[in-house]
């Protein structure tokens, strides 16, 4: 009796397959994936960064902040992204669509800085302090490239990539 469902089982997997392609094909016309979430899967699977220090997200307050600390989720989300020897810290601020991220490398250096995001890639410049600023960022997925300036020809950090 257990032969018979399983050939049956197996029947009625090859019969659905013709309906599984014509509701993928659906789904790709009426409900596509937008371009961001796209390009952000290529980039996390692609060895671009294959030369650069990975910075794993470490701290996101949204997530490791109890519930009750949090004012109705208003205020600015902080990110914390950790690297051997480097932090990066985020301050993350919502301005109508677009973003501010204020942020610090640790130890503090001068360091360049891209943001890449759904707009592009926002170069910005960390001071001396490791303060760096960059306004008008797309919402959807981040992440950042940093080179420091203390390291001339060192590898580049990069942060994971979040969805802010």
């Amino acid at each position: 009796m257990s032969d018979d469902f399983n050939e049956e089982l197996d029947t009625r997997g090859r019969d659905d397959d013709p309906l599984m392609e014509e509701l993928r094909r659906a789904a790709g016309r009426f409900d596509p994936q937008p371009p961001a979430v796209l390009e952000a899967a290529r980039a996390s699977y692609s060895w671009r960064t294959i030369d650069a220090e990975l910075a794993e997200l470490a701290f996101d307050s949204v997530v490791d902040r109890p519930a009750t600390t949090l004012r109705g989720g208003e205020g600015p989300r902080l990110l914390t992204f950790a690297a051997p020897g480097l932090d990066v810290e985020v301050e993350v601020s919502r301005e109508g669509p677009r973003r501010r991220l204020v942020g610090q490398v640790v130890p503090p250096q001068t360091a360049q800085i891209e943001v890449h995001h759904g707009g592009g890639v926002e170069p910005v410049q960390a001071d001396e302090l490791g303060r760096f600023r960059a306004e008008g960022i797309s919402a959807g997925p981040v992440r950042l490239r940093c080179r420091l300036g203390a390291t001339p020809g060192g590898r580049p950090v990069v942060t994971q990539w979040v969805s802010i």
